[in-house]
């Protein structure tokens, strides 16, 4: 998470065009999600502000517009990892990891827009293995497998990957993920 992506209360004040005292009373009937720093001072994610925005009809203010939509890419294949990246970053925040655990700890961290996962040559079980472990929360984000190898669709699907893109070429996933993501 960016700390661009963090706002104090005094800042969503200002974003709504109210007084702190609202914004405090907002939170304590659970109108606006916020958390709290250990040191118990307000947080607000922008998406919590974007939604409650939206849900009561306030206008986003034009320097508050929503970030790029954030997807975790996990590829073994280093010239793989790098292209790929280098194609969605046009278009989306892309967090790229080599190694299946650094990112399921990143998505634990903040849930992405959506997981593009490699299920080619080695990766073919850790991929199914973080397909498995997003499927089993409730409130996972959707997880793209993509892979040359179209047999490997059906152990992606069982696991519950959303979608499978039977290609490895960097231009084919970045247009079918905008179809998932858009």
């Amino acid at each position: 998470m960016n700390a661009d992506d963090l706002f104090t209360a005094p800042q969503v004040a200002k974003i709504c065009s109210t007084d702190l005292k609202t914004i405090h009373n907002w939170v304590n009937r659970g109108e606006i999600k916020s958390f709290r720093t250990p040191g118990r001072h307000l947080r607000f994610r922008r998406q919590d502000i974007l939604d409650f925005l939206n849900r009561f009809g306030y206008p986003i203010p034009s320097d508050f517009a929503p970030t790029k939509k954030r997807v975790v890419l996990y590829e073994t294949k280093e010239s793989s990892l790098r292209s790929i990246k280098r194609l969605l970053a046009r278009d989306y925040d892309v967090e790229a990891f080599g190694d299946h655990v650094d990112a399921l700890l990143s998505i634990g961290q903040q849930m992405p827009n959506l997981v593009l996962v490699s299920g080619d040559n080695n990766n073919g079980a850790d991929a199914i293995h973080i397909v498995e472990r997003l499927a089993s929360k409730s409130d996972s984000s959707p997880v793209a497998v993509y892979s040359a190898d179209a047999s490997q669709e059906k152990a992606a699907r069982g696991a519950g990957a959303t979608e499978f893109i039977p290609s490895a070429d960097g231009k084919e996933i970045r247009r079918r993920i905008s179809t998932v993501l858009d």
